[in-house]
Order: C-alpha cells, then sequence, then structure tokens
C-alpha cells in the first residue's frame, strides 16, 4: 500500500459494528439469524452503521429493570465523520439485539456526553446503582502543548514528575442512579513512576468480589512495545486499589506464533464452572497502534507498510483458574507453616477449605476465640487431617464437621488457625450457618 492506509478499503475504521453471536458452552459460538438485515442482506450487526460506529460496548443486565425492555442496557462511544467526531451513547434492549439509544445522552459530571472510549458498565450489588470503570476523556490534556503537532506520534509526551502534565491512561469510576446521569468520575488506579516503567499505562478494568475481597484484572498498555497484559489489582472496599503479583502479567500476551501474540485483554468477570474459572479475553497479533500510523510515523514493519495483508487478526480465548487460585499461602515438606487469621465473626458450623496437597503433605486445622482458647472439639490433635487437592473439602475433628456457633461471643467471635506441611491453602469459608444475622446488628445486639 502507498500512503496512509484508508479505512473503507481495509475494514480497520472507527465506523465499528456491534455482532451478536450465542454459545451454550461458551467455546462453540454461533451466528444466529435474528431478523435484522442490512443493505438488504441478513445480518447479526445489531449496532452501528455506515453513517456513525458503534464503539466498545459494554453490556449489564439489569435485575432492577422498570421494564422488559430495559432488561439489558449499554454504553458506548458513537462515532461519524471519519471519527472526527464522537459522544457517549446509552442504549438499552429486552434481548440484546433490538437496541434503542435513549432520548438524552449520559452527562457524566460537569462534562456532559464525554469519555474515553473504553467504559465497563455494571450494576454495583450493595447500593444498588450502575456504574462504570472508564478513562477520563481528558486523559491526554494535561500533555498537550500548542507546539505539539498531534500527527507526530500516537502517544503525547511524558513528563516525569511534573504531575499537572500527567498524559497516562487510568482508570475512573463513575456511578449513577438512572444511567443517564453520572457523577464526577473519581480515580481509582493510575501507574506511577517509582515502580512502572514510564511508558505503562492502564486501559480497562473490571472490578468483581471475591469473598470479601474485591479482585479487579487490569489491561496494561506498554506503549514502547506497543503491546498489552493483564494484572491484577485488589481491594478491600473497591476505592483503594493495590497491585498484585509483584506488577508481573496475570494473563501474558504469548509473542510470536500465537493469535493472541501482542495484545490480550480481559472486560469481563470470570464465570465458574465446576472447580475452575473461565476467563474470556480478547487477543490479536498485531500491536496496538502500528497499523494505523506506522506509516505516518514511519514503522519499518509488515503492520505499517501493509496492515490488511500481514495476516493479523482478532480473536477470542479462554483462560482457566483454579477456583479461588489468585493467590495461595504455601509450605514445604522441610518446616511445617502456620498461618492464624484475624479474629472473625461468622455463623457458620462447617468449615470448607480450597487447598492442595504434595506427597506426602498434609493440612490441620483448629478454631479458637478471640482468647486464643479451642473452641469445642476444633483443636488441632483432633482434626482429622486432609492430604487431597480439592476445592470444597469440609474439615472435620475426629469424624466430625461441627464448629460450634451461637450467639453467644465466644461462638460467633472465632479465629482459624492452620498448620501445613508441603501443602498450599487458596481460600476458606463457613458454611451452614446455626441461623440467619439480622444485618447490620452490632456486638451488642447480639
Amino acid at each position: 500500500m502507498v500512503g496512509e492506509p484508508d479505512p473503507q478499503q481495509m475494514g480497520l475504521g472507527m465506523h465499528s459494528r456491534m455482532c451478536y453471536a450465542v454459545s451454550e458452552n461458551g467455546f462453540d459460538w454461533e451466528k444466529p439469524s435474528v431478523g435484522l438485515e442490512a443493505d438488504g442482506r441478513k445480518t447479526n450487526i445489531v449496532l452501528g452503521d455506515v453513517k456513525s460506529g458503534a464503539h466498545g460496548l459494554t453490556v449489564l443486565e439489569d435485575p432492577n429493570a422498570s421494564s422488559e425492555d430495559e432488561r439489558f442496557k449499554g454504553l458506548f462511544t458513537r462515532m461519524w465523520d471519519g471519527n472526527k467526531n464522537r459522544q457517549i451513547v446509552a442504549a438499552h434492549s429486552p434481548d440484546g439485539i433490538r437496541w434503542e439509544v435513549y432520548d438524552d445522552l449520559p452527562c457524566v459530571g460537569s462534562d456532559g456526553p464525554r469519555l474515553c472510549d473504553v467504559h465497563i458498565v455494571a450494576v454495583d450489588p450493595y447500593s444498588h446503582e450502575y456504574v462504570a470503570y472508564t478513562r477520563h476523556f481528558l486523559m491526554t490534556a494535561g500533555a498537550t502543548r500548542t507546539r505539539f503537532d498531534r500527527n507526530e506520534t500516537f502517544s503525547r509526551p511524558y513528563e516525569p514528575g511534573n504531575t499537572a502534565s500527567y498524559s497516562q491512561r487510568r482508570i475512573w469510576k463513575i456511578s449513577s442512579a438512572d444511567f443517564i446521569h453520572w457523577s464526577e468520575p473519581v480515580l481509582l488506579a493510575a501507574s506511577d513512576e517509582d515502580e512502572d516503567n514510564l511508558d505503562d499505562s492502564f486501559y480497562g478494568m473490571v472490578p468483581y468480589r471475591v469473598g470479601s475481597q474485591h479482585i479487579a484484572p487490569l489491561c496494561v498498555f506498554r506503549a514502547v512495545d506497543n503491546e498489552m497484559d493483564v494484572q491484577l489489582l485488589h481491594s478491600r472496599d473497591g476505592l483503594r486499589w493495590r497491585r498484585g503479583m509483584g506488577r508481573r502479567p496475570f494473563l501474558d500476551c504469548r509473542g510470536e506464533g500465537h493469535w493472541d501474540a501482542h495484545m490480550v485483554t480481559i472486560v469481563n468477570p470470570p464465570i465458574e464452572i465446576d472447580d475452575e474459572l473461565l476467563f474470556f479475553h480478547s487477543g490479536t497479533d498485531f500491536h496496538h497502534d502500528w497499523w494505523l500510523v506506522g506509516q505516518r510515523e514511519g514503522i519499518d514493519h509488515p503492520e505499517a507498510l501493509d496492515p490488511l495483508g500481514c495476516g493479523a487478526a482478532f480473536g477470542m480465548g479462554v483462560a482457566r483458574l483454579r477456583k479461588d487460585g489468585y493467590a495461595g499461602m504455601f509450605a514445604n515438606q522441610y518446616r511445617k507453616g502456620i498461618v492464624t487469621t484475624h479474629a472473625m465473626i461468622s455463623l457458620g458450623n462447617k468449615l470448607s477449605i480450597n487447598a492442595a496437597c504434595g506427597e506426602p503433605g498434609s493440612i490441620h486445622v483448629e478454631v479458637l476465640n478471640r482468647d486464643d482458647q479451642v473452641i469445642g472439639s476444633c483443636e488441632e490433635a483432633r482434626c482429622d487431617a486432609f492430604t487431597g487437592d480439592a476445592t470444597d473439602h469440609i474439615v472435620t475433628w475426629e469424624g466430625d464437621p461441627t464448629v460450634p456457633a451461637g450467639r453467644g461471643q465466644d461462638q460467633y467471635w472465632r479465629k482459624l488457625r492452620f498448620t501445613l506441611r508441603n501443602a498450599e491453602l487458596f481460600s476458606f469459608r463457613f458454611t451452614d450457618s446455626a441461623e440467619d444475622p439480622t444485618p447490620f446488628k452490632t456486638e451488642k445486639e447480639w
């Protein structure tokens, strides 16, 4: 190709289409006939046309929808006039196929219908508000200079130590009671100059709950390599987030020869099936933007020289993880490991653990009150050793799984002391509650 790539010829323009596909198992997908037509032909395109694109649609199923027509809601970026104009649009659908755009444009704080092109929507299970995890439309404005020619490079200049010119992509949270009027963005996650590379920035994140913890796969863009991997964030309150795994990839792109060689992203919570978590993710052997601006920047790479003919492709994959297998407490066979939890409140009278033991290996559990006294017969000496590999093993003491539970302080306050040898503990949970605790009761009221 000579000159700038022609989006109309390549099909790589920003007039994106949202299409509909279904699967019974997540692996075998079909594009069904949905009763829609485009240019006289049957199609599975449900949003976007030649006049304006529908880019980056994310969808939630609304448990509190006011009508069946609003069962599904979504945000997307509408682009037109060769991507010179764009705005955020809210839409609703009864089935994910027939979409109607709301009459009013979403209003984000004092900035109107303006966000960047990545936003992941959900319903907060506690406040019942709509939330979106997104990027601010002014994410690079601090670095803008009148003398800076935007066409010189895809990325803005970055000035270390100058917070006023911070030009990296960051993750913000907005919330709404009606899906139209949204709060001012609150910053959740940003790269830092001490631990991250100067070219690292955050593309998108998808928070969800695991027990009392918040987990969020985080898409991290590395501008120099022009690649993207997925790392992990974790939080106790959903607002203050910390990096996990030493900032190493949770899901990495696999390199040359693979369909997901240069970019991978996760934009949905995992689906739990049996003892596994399935993470549906996208990937490509394209780099992030060389195909788009490579010729203009003089990049000598097939994606820049011939984007349509270089053979690159985008696809969807599945990554598997053991249930609750994000992290574990491990002890080897030479020294036993002892882990004692903080005191916690629970009315559960059985204890389930998710753990794996080597050969030979074992786990024993002791249940204590706040004064470190054994509750009932749940002492280490009586614990039946766990020596296997299971995600839901009920702990027993001389064959009895009962953990004394009730309203007395010595029963609903408890600690757990795990003794491990050549074993790894991933998670635990109390089950079979002795009674349903009234929400929000204080200790004195119990």
